[in-house]
């Protein structure tokens, strides 16, 4: 019996399940000589005795109105039957953009039943009953990371295979948060190495507001161990900075399950006691899930493909475990020899995130202390009062539901003689960034968006350019107007993200034709549409009819002028969130032949019929289809998606589906 599967059945037993005498004796067999399970069963224990003993959050006195409701449905509705949970101290009530309840849902509230709704939350479905849905868990997860003011957990770490010499690491990971932009985790490392040249993975990572502090070893050459202590401080930090940004995923998976490519619901299960929802993911989309790994320190590595299993309580929404289990295949293997890791069973987790406690109290004073000393860092944020902001796009109080937070004036990036105004608003762990400068001088979008983002329309009219959320980077927007130029970034849905546009009134324009045209190698590339590319090149355009991967759209198209050549590039990116998998380009142009492979390492691949060439460490599948050469590249794509891309190839139409 593995670890998993006598930890599922120790849960059963805790809950009072019956277990069969047979599964009884091999998880007490296996419990005997097991110090993680036994560690799991005392961990479970103290977590269960914690929610029993957690008060309920303060809720105002409406029963009387409340019960009046209920009375006029009951005729209607059957009174809902109460959930056998304990009640624990959750999230208070979702902010008012999230649907209200009706009657017979308030009359939860009420009296001796106000424990079961705290329980259960607003989207919690009971194990055992009607099965839920990967949207249910999304709603689920948005409500709870809007409503999050305050919260403390910690983290037992279990890392397997670290060193030959260290089989098994074990850690502690502590965090605290205070809304907005108050963090600290911290990692204590209680592993016992072979001797005392070994450094400890003891980090401390703190952000509060306007400065942000690390502490821990750097980064050590692959075989060293004996890793230097620093202490890195940043003062002046720009709000909701991608610099430095808050790792929230931890305690509520916001960004981790946006959008819900490559994520699979396993179903509903019991974990430490509690019943969650359990999901499945590639470990490149959950890298949110996993902040401490990216910190500082020494980590073991992990596969792109590696299979990550995420219990969610089913009340709050908090990660209760996160199991990163090897991927079944041939390519893992590879990647095994090449990092000098053992062979490795894709049922046994190398890496287990289990949760000790979790609470939403609001942590004491002086956790979000910043140390005085350091190495120190400048981002040049300088704050500004709301009320001394210029006339522009932001400013108001409130923005589609979330409160103004904090303003600054900054540098642009890209110019240090040009300055924006940065504005942002919060709830919980959900924030707007609006980002506005007159005196843009580059021929790009203004922000973090490339020139091939997708351009959408904005409601209330006009065009804006869009990106979808990366690791650091929440989705975001660059507006052209005619008085200047702004940039709306937030970790809220792509919807939300065009609705506050709207709330903001913003008179928004297609990019200026300088912009549509930039240089490349002796040529140049002009951003155009699908009709004028069909009237620009002279052979037919291939463009995806129904193979890209999930959540993939054709974001932009541009023509490559070179003498009297041309070429066409169309560019797929992720509508939602980009993590671990880059924009597709796919490029055409006249050919008789492939040119000479321009890497050593190539492989030979049949594509439509046609002999093809693969080169891995460009992720590019090349081929000539009549008379025209045919390229797909895309960074973290495998080949047997970017094949699928491949074959479902058909000639481009006017109508085209999606072209922007």
């Amino acid at each position: 019996m593995n670890c998993r599967r006598a930890q599922a059945a120790l849960s059963e037993r805790m809950d009072g399940e019956h277990l069969s005498s047979r599964l009884a004796g091999a998880v007490d067999t296996h419990l005997a000589r097991c110090s993680r399970c036994s560690a799991f069963v005392r961990d479970a224990e103290r977590l269960r005795a914690a929610v029993r003993i957690t008060p309920a959050m303060a809720v105002p006195d409406l029963v009387e109105p409340i019960m009046a409701a209920v009375a006029r449905e009951a005729h209607a509705r059957p009174a809902p039957e109460r959930p056998r949970l304990a009640p624990v101290r959750t999230l208070r009530r979702p902010p008012p953009l999230l649907p209200r309840l009706g009657p017979a849902a308030a009359g939860l509230l009420a009296g001796a039943v106000v424990g079961s709704f705290l329980v259960g939350g607003p989207w919690h479905r009971p194990v055992g009953e009607a099965p839920i849905a990967l949207a249910d868990v999304t709603r689920g997860v948005v409500a709870a990371a809007s409503g999050l003011d305050a919260y403390r957990a910690r983290f037992s770490v279990v890392e397997r295979n670290f060193d030959p010499r260290v089989r098994f690491r074990e850690l502690t990971l502590n965090v605290w948060f205070r809304a907005p932009e108050r963090f600290r985790m911290d990692v204590s490392d209680h592993t016992s190495y072979p001797s005392r040249d070994w450094t400890p993975n003891d980090l401390s990572l703190v952000v509060n507001r306007s400065r942000w502090s690390l502490d821990g070893p750097t980064a050590c050459p692959a075989g060293i161990h004996s890793c230097p202590e620093a202490r890195t401080v940043v003062l002046n930090r720009a709000p909701f900075s991608s610099a430095t940004p808050v790792q929230t995923d931890l305690m509520v998976p916001f960004g981790t399950i946006a959008g819900g490519q490559r994520i699979r619901l396993l179903g509903q299960t019991r974990v430490l006691g509690r019943p969650a929802v359990e999901l499945e993911l590639p470990f490149q989309r959950a890298t949110p899930l996993f902040p401490f790994l990216r910190v500082g320190g020494q980590w073991r590595p992990f596969f792109a493909a590696d299979r990550v299993v995420l219990s969610l309580d089913a009340a709050t929404w908090f990660p209760l475990r996160f199991e990163v289990f090897p991927s079944p295949s041939e390519a893992r293997d590879q990647w095994e020899l090449r990092f000098g890791l053992p062979d490795e069973a894709s049922d046994e987790p190398v890496l287990t995130v289990d949760a000790l406690e979790v609470a939403t109290r609001v942590p004491p004073a002086g956790t979000f202390a910043i140390p005085a000393t350091g190495h120190a860092q400048d981002e040049a944020a300088h704050p500004v009062a709301l009320d001394e902001l210029p006339k522009g796009f932001a400013g108001p109080d409130q923005l589609d539901g979330l409160d103004a937070y904090r303003a600054a004036r900054t540098h642009v990036a890209e110019r240090a003689g040009a300055e924006q105004t940065v504005v942002t608003y919060a709830q919980g762990l959900t924030w707007v960034k609006v980002a506005e400068t007159h005196d843009w001088e580059r021929n790009e979008p203004y922000g973090s968006v490339d020139r091939h983002a997708e351009e959408v329309e904005v409601p209330g009219g006009g065009v804006a350019y869009y990106e979808p959320a990366s690791e650091d980077l929440g989705r975001r927007l660059a507006i052209h107007t005619e008085e200047g130029e702004l940039y709306v970034e937030t970790n809220l849905s792509r919807e939300r993200l065009l609705e506050i546009v709207a709330a903001l009134g913003v008179e928004a324009a297609p990019l200026p034709e300088a912009w549509r045209v930039r240089k490349a190698g002796d040529g140049v590339a002009v951003r155009v549409s699908l009709e004028e590319a069909l009237g620009e090149v002279d052979f037919p355009i291939l463009l995806p009819a129904d193979g890209l991967p999930a959540g993939y759209v054709l974001a932009s198209i541009e023509v490559v002028r070179l003498g009297r050549q041309s070429g066409l590039n169309a560019y797929f990116s992720q509508r939602d969130t980009e993590l671990g998998a880059q924009p597709i380009r796919l490029h055409l142009e006249a050919a008789g032949e492939l040119s000479p492979a321009p890497a050593a390492k190539q492989s030979a691949v049949e594509v439509r019929g046609r002999e093809g060439r693969w080169i891995p460490d460009r992720s590019q599948l090349e081929w000539i289809e009549d008379g025209v050469y045919v390229s797909l590249d895309a960074e973290g794509i495998p080949l047997e998606e970017l094949l699928l891309v491949a074959v479902s190839l058909a000639p481009a139409g006017v109508q085209q589906e999606g072209t922007p």
